[in-house]
């Protein structure tokens, strides 16, 4: 019995100081945060701009009007709910929350290719989308100028005009 006693004491001495001897390890740094501590997202200058909303202005300020053969459209949304309209192909390629941003690259698109440009807005976004094909066909021919312009990302999109 004292035999006993003592290994099962031995082990328990065993047991606990192993335990004391393991040393403790502070989390290893993530690499994927490294920098992060000296960074502020809400400082930068262009995140300050609020979206609402409201559609954008109708009337485009003087400084920033295209010529006659350049013009762009601006719509309230995609979606037109009129008995009256029909669908059009456009060649959606560009997606903003700034509208100053969507109207200069509607205008240097529309200087290279000769078709109409639009910026579509639905809140958040605005949309700049090129083109009034009356079939798919012919939207494909207009989506391969585009992306040789270099809006690798863009597509077809189906939408519904009021004429």
């Amino acid at each position: 019995m004292r035999k006993l006693r003592f290994f099962s004491c031995l082990l328990l001495c065993i047991l606990l100081s192993g335990c004391a001897h393991v040393p403790w390890r502070a989390p290893e740094e993530d690499n994927r945060t490294r920098g992060e501590e000296g960074i502020d997202p809400l400082a930068y200058p262009q995140d300050q701009v609020i979206v609402t909303e409201e559609p954008p202005p109708r009337e485009m300020p003087k400084d920033k009007r295209l010529s006659e053969d350049q013009q762009i459209i601006f719509r309230e949304s995609p979606e037109a709910d009129s008995l009256f309209s029909h669908t059009v192909y456009r060649i959606q390629f560009f997606a903003t929350k700034y509208p100053d941003e969507a109207s200069r690259v509607a205008e240097m698109v529309s200087s290279l290719v000769s078709e109409n440009t639009y910026i579509d807005y639905k809140a958040p976004y605005y949309w700049v989308r090129v083109g009034d094909c009356e079939t798919k066909e012919e939207a494909e021919l207009l989506l391969r100028s585009i992306k040789r312009i270099g809006y690798e990302e863009s597509w077809v999109v189906q939408v519904e005009v009021e004429p």
